[in-house]
């Protein structure tokens, strides 16, 4: 006997998960492969809603059309948030269309902020009504009295030389810089290991501060493109969401006047990304300061090809691509279980 409304995990070997991906197609919307878990909700022996979780954020939301405007989302959310709060989660997020906005708002969500790409629209929720203010106040605290002042973001995974080549190269061309450690857990390398490399591969370099970007640095691995009419828009759309929530809340706080970047001569994401940061950030006064990267030979130094030699058990062959406070953490006894991950798995993150 179910119960009159039931929360269940679904994964794709259970008889119900071709209903959710139908209830999911009815709505227009595609199952997020970057999830850890999805739920059904069902009333009675009835399929009336689905949504699935990644970290902290709850996506793939439907609700069955003749439940719409019921209790069913707010329900189905309340059992879902219990969950990830019980996980350790200190706030929730939810990305979503601008026509459904209304919706989460009415169930105790808030708007950080929103864009448009031609057709497609996507807005950042959270659940704490002051969640980025209150990191905004934190962030406030390190504000400098200098009149030049740089940021770079960076996942750094792992650090390499020419991530630290960025770093010195934008240090000296302002008077004191920002460096953002994107703390999404999608890489392979851990956030701690990531942020540790960076300060300890910069510990030279004496106007550089290392500081998490938190929740409101967006990884384009975890960004949603389920509810997109053009899924190619994607990137465009999260490096806008990105970038302007970067401008009006990061740059604004700590009084930031350049963004430094490298060229990418391979990924057409982050080219894309790179682009857009071009357009949006200069609209808020900040300029753009994109760097050639850095070469060995006539290669660009990446840190995919690091883990490229990794995973080929290559490993003093990526001596010569990384600083050597990355390099001794390679060789440490903490690196064998990245390592292995990484010689187990296809590496791209």
């Amino acid at each position: 006997m179910f119960k009159s409304s039931e929360l269940r995990k679904i994964d794709e070997n259970d008889i119900e998960w071709q209903d959710i991906l139908d209830l999911l197609e009815n709505q227009g919307i595609k199952l997020d492969p970057f999830v850890d878990q999805t739920y059904s909700y069902f009333e009675g022996d009835k399929l009336v809603g689905t949504a699935s979780v990644a970290g902290s954020t709850i996506r793939s939301i439907a609700i069955a059309k003749h439940k719409q405007g019921s209790n069913t989302l707010s329900e189905m959310m309340n059992d879902i948030m219990e969950i990830l709060y019980d996980s350790g989660h200190g706030n929730i997020f939810i990305y979503t269309k601008s026509d459904a906005v209304r919706s989460f708002q009415n169930i105790g969500f808030y708007e950080v902020d929103r864009a448009e790409v031609e057709h497609d629209s996507v807005v950042l929720l959270e659940r704490k009504p002051d969640g980025i203010r209150n990191f905004v106040k934190t962030i406030e605290r390190l504000k400098t009295g200098h009149e030049e002042i740089g940021a770079i973001v960076m996942n750094a995974n792992p650090f390499t030389l020419g991530h630290q080549y960025l770093i010195e190269y934008a240090a000296a061309h302002c008077d004191f810089l920002y460096v953002f450690v994107v703390s999404t857990e999608k890489s392979v390398f851990p956030f701690d290991t990531r942020m540790n490399l960076i300060k300890e591969g910069t510990s030279h370099i004496e106007n550089v501060y290392v500081l998490n970007g938190g929740n409101y640095i967006i990884s384009g691995a975890t960004f949603p493109n389920y509810f997109l009419k053009a899924p190619d828009s994607a990137t465009k759309l999260q490096a806008k969401l990105d970038i302007t929530i970067f401008a009006r809340y990061f740059a604004k706080a700590l009084n930031i006047k350049k963004r430094f970047i490298g060229t990418e001569p391979y990924c057409g994401t982050t080219e894309i990304y790179n682009e857009t940061m071009k357009e949006v950030l200069t609209r808020f006064g900040v300029e753009v300061c994109e760097i050639p990267r850095k070469k060995i030979g006539e290669a660009p130094i990446s840190a995919s090809m690091v883990r490229k030699f990794i995973k080929e058990g290559e490993l003093k062959a990526a001596k010569s691509f990384v600083p050597k406070t990355t390099f001794d953490f390679l060789v440490s006894k903490d690196a064998k279980p990245i390592i292995e991950a990484i010689q187990k798995s296809d590496s791209r993150h």
